[in-house]
């Protein structure tokens, strides 16, 4: 009996040893094929901005002579960056803009797929990747043109992508931070932020058309009194505005919204 029992007792130390070890490494697969995906989606956007993306120092010019202007003539205001969307065309026709906040990661191309689902999981050149895109919702005019126009991104737990979205919620940070700005093959926008604060997946505030400027007005009053702060950006039910939506953690399927008013440049 004892040496059944040794027996019984060595083949269940063998097979909880086994056990451990397939967890043990099912989890460092698990982790591996996370910042393995993670690097990639780096890589690819980190190549996108090297070659599709310039700032005014990287642009060499020579001087030129100022020719005299008519008074009349409006300033052509130039962004902090400029985007060849040619070339990111000839790669991905579904992208409609590239959304760039100063001093942080965030400087992607924003695509709009036929339904919320595909960019998701998908980045910039079809790649299948947990980090995704920074997505306009499928419903949303291109040109801007609704009240409200709707850019989702996930919060990456490696900072990239729309995580630091959520840091609007640290005091200094809007200070910091105050405005976005907003590209597409015809215009620069600047996003000047409004209101952030916790919402749920099935909010209203995923609303973007109104039956009248009225309407669109108390749309925003609402929200305003929710933010986490109050700023001196002045928005009427005239104006058009851009929601960045990403995840945040304070409860189960929370999501952290920054509302920003659009002003073209």
């Amino acid at each position: 009996m004892k040496r059944f029992l040794h027996v019984l007792w060595r083949g269940l130390l063998v097979v909880l040893c086994g056990v451990f070890l397939g967890v043990f490494f099912f989890a460092a697969y698990q982790l591996y094929h996370t910042f393995h995906g993670y690097h990639q989606a780096e890589k690819e956007y980190e190549n996108l901005n090297s070659q599709y993306v310039s700032t005014a120092a990287d642009v060499e010019t020579e001087p030129t002579p100022t020719p005299e202007v008519p008074e009349e003539t409006p300033k052509v205001v130039a962004g902090p960056i400029q985007v060849d969307f040619d070339a990111l065309q000839a790669q991905n026709n579904e992208i409609v803009g590239w959304i760039y906040s100063p001093n942080t990661v965030i400087s992607y191309p924003v695509v709009r797929g036929v339904d919320n689902d595909f960019y998701l999981y998908h980045t910039f050149d079809g790649s299948l990747n947990s980090s995704g895109s920074i997505f306009m919702d499928a419903v949303c005019e291109t040109d801007l043109s609704q009240s409200n126009t709707i850019l989702y991104g996930h919060h990456m737990n490696n900072g990239s992508m729309f995580a630091s979205i959520a840091d609007y919620k640290q005091a200094g940070y809007l200070e910091a931070h105050p405005v976005l700005y907003y590209y597409t093959p015809d215009q620069i926008y600047l996003l000047e932020v409004f209101c952030c604060f916790v919402t749920g997946p099935d909010s209203d505030v995923y609303t973007f058309n109104f039956s009248s400027p009225q309407e669109f007005e108390s749309y925003l009053a609402s929200w305003r009194s929710r933010s986490n702060f109050d700023t001196d950006v002045e928005v009427t039910g005239e104006d058009h505005i851009m929601t960045l939506s990403t995840c945040t953690y304070e409860y189960e399927d929370a999501r952290y919204v920054v509302m920003c008013k659009i002003v073209p440049m």
